[in-house]
């Protein structure tokens, strides 16, 4: 195991497509994608990899790299949480529920509750709370600590914020006209920076400059004065540990925010640059991939170039990039992805600022967080979630945004079989906000051993809070439960989904059926994660027991648009409408 692990990515690299090594091998897999087909590899493995956590070159610098897990780090036990967004009050909610993977230390520091356990963060962690600064360094702390067990991802939130060192740099602000500015040109509602100003009668500084950017091509309105409110509670915190007087309210001028948001990029030692340069596209652990978006079937094996810039492409061009990757095995592909990542942020942070032909370092990494750009070809910005519910598959195949399609298909059995292959059963996720609880989809897999979605942003949780989550969060726990190799060399692991509602609605605690070939008689709740004949989700359960009829169940079926209604049903009534569902289709 221990050669297997350390060798994979040089022998796919030195062997033709089928030739066996040892007990590895690799075959590819013919999967349809629209009206042509792509090659994405299978790769089999005989030994017991799950436990072990896989993250190629893990998105962090050079002397990082020992973040690689060896055969010494064992993980039996791992906490996902995701989207946070700033809200420092959500994640110690999170911190202070008592069952967390991670526990703040009485230093005041992070950390990991077991030897044995690990964390992920699924991406996302600015824009919409006063805690970007103090999240990021916590984080990252935590990170430094544990390389081998704490994983964060990046999302699309986080990403972006590689433009302000090009964007918010003085010369190209004095020396660029407004009608050249760069623009959201994959959005058609924005205005340009022009319009902008005339609208409001704004001069052009860099103040009005980053407001428009933050509301008009970085969907985070209220970030600027977050931000100003997070410099302020620093500064109040700085001089109540230097024994200093506060003498009234700390005045935070709009220069002071944005030098805040351009230096936390620009600086060797900024807290966005920190966690960028310490974050990942994606991870497998105890037989989980862990993304930000969606494992979705045309980015599953292909890693874009370096290459490639931050403006509007096909799926066909973008491939067409010398130095893009197609067709790699499942964990090959999380190194190389991982590596991609790593290789933009360095190129960056070298080259922070505009070139002479107008491009700029990390312009493969902007490209792969917007799906126009990378012609849908990411797992940062896909998403499962239609209307904060698992899609229809007529929503798959018709739902379109900038002429690509806006779903990603969480049972689609050539993806299932791929991610199989390579010992994955389960996909975790965040982006999409999925309501109130998490989003699952529950399918008996290839090989009837069990495969499923969890999508778990509850960011938009409450329809009645200022902040539009209302105190609500969620936990995703995976746990080992068996000791040994199982079928085709996954081990059995289940998932629990702990959390809170919004706006004081209760909380939940649940484990899902495991997944493998259990040891022992192992229960969890086999009703979560399917859907009525009339078409509700089955998505949480409140209270009672699995098996007990007591238990009452969150249900969730899509309205118009985005929305969702919701109701309570008991196990009783949810298990009628099952029974009547298997009953239709005899």
């Amino acid at each position: 195991m221990r050669v297997a692990l350390a060798m994979l990515v040089a022998v796919r690299l030195a062997l033709p497509s089928t030739r066996p090594f040892g007990q590895l091998s690799f075959s590819a897999q013919r999967l349809r994608v629209g009206s042509r087909h792509q090659f994405l590899p299978k790769v089999k493995y005989s030994f017991r990899s799950t436990r072990w956590a896989t993250t190629g070159g893990n998105g962090v610098p050079e002397n990082h790299q020992a973040s690689v897990p060896t055969q010494d780090t064992f993980i039996d036990d791992v906490g996902f949480i995701t989207d946070i967004e700033g809200s420092l009050d959500t994640f110690e909610r999170y911190l202070n529920s008592g069952a967390s993977v991670l526990h703040r230390v009485p230093e005041g520091h992070l950390d990991l509750r077991s030897p044995r356990a690990a964390f992920v963060f699924g991406g996302d962690l600015f824009d919409r709370g006063p805690g970007d600064l103090r999240l990021a360094r916590d984080l990252v702390d935590l990170k430094r600590r544990h390389p081998d067990r704490v994983f964060l991802l990046m999302g699309n939130r986080d990403i972006n914020k590689m433009r302000l060192s090009a964007e918010l740099d003085p010369s190209y602000i004095s020396n660029v006209k407004q009608e050249a500015t760069f623009s959201a040109w994959w959005s058609d509602s924005a205005p340009t920076l022009s319009e902008y100003l005339a609208k409001w009668d704004l001069p052009d500084t860099r103040v009005h400059r980053l407001k428009w950017m933050l509301k008009h091509t970085l969907g985070s309105p209220n970030a600027f004065e977050f931000r100003r409110a997070e410099l302020a509670e620093l500064r109040r915190l700085q001089a109540q540990s230097s024994s200093a007087l506060a003498s009234g309210p700390v005045d935070i001028s709009d220069e002071d925010v944005v030098q805040s948001f351009f230096d936390e990029v620009t600086n060797d030692t900024g807290s966005v640059a920190e966690y960028l340069k310490h974050a990942q596209i994606a991870a497998i652990i105890c037989g989980t991939l862990f993304v930000h978006g969606a494992a979705e079937q045309t980015s599953l094996g292909f890693v874009p170039s370096l290459q490639t810039r931050f403006e509007r492409h096909s799926a066909e061009a973008v491939e067409a990039i010398p130095g893009a990757q197609r067709d790699l095995p499942l964990r090959e592909w999380v190194s190389q992805i991982n590596s991609f990542a790593c290789q933009a942020v360095k190129e960056w942070r070298s080259e922070p600022r505009w070139r002479p032909d107008g491009t700029r370092g990390g312009e493969a990494l902007l490209a792969y967080q917007c799906r126009s750009a990378i012609g849908l070809k990411t797992a940062v910005v896909t998403c499962y979630l239609d209307g904060r519910n698992m899609p229809t598959d007529k929503a798959i195949r018709f739902a379109r945004v900038e002429g690509l399609r806006q779903l990603s298909d969480p049972a689609d059995p050539e993806v299932m079989a791929y991610l199989r292959e390579g010992g994955v059963r389960r996909v975790v996720v965040g982006h999409k906000p999925a309501g109130e609880v998490p989003a699952i989809c529950r399918e008996h897999g290839c090989d009837d051993c069990g495969f499923e979605v969890i999508s778990a942003d509850t960011n938009y949780a409450s329809d009645k809070a200022e902040d539009s989550r209302g105190g609500a969060w969620c936990e995703v726990r995976v746990m080992v439960l068996s000791s040994g190799a199982t079928n085709k060399g996954s081990e059995c692991t289940q998932a629990r989904l702990r959390g809170d509602l919004p706006d004081g609605g209760g909380s939940y605690d649940y484990k899902l059926p495991p997944i493998g070939t259990p040891t022992r008689q192992i229960h969890g709740d086999e009703l979560i994660g399917k859907k009525t004949a009339d078409g509700w989700w089955i998505r949480a359960r409140l209270d009672g027991r699995a098996g007990a009829d007591g238990a009452m169940y969150i249900l969730s079926r899509k309205q118009d648009g985005q929305r969702a209604d919701n109701r309570r049903a008991t196990r009783e009534e949810v298990a009628r409408q099952l029974a009547a569902k298997r009953k239709e289709f005899r």
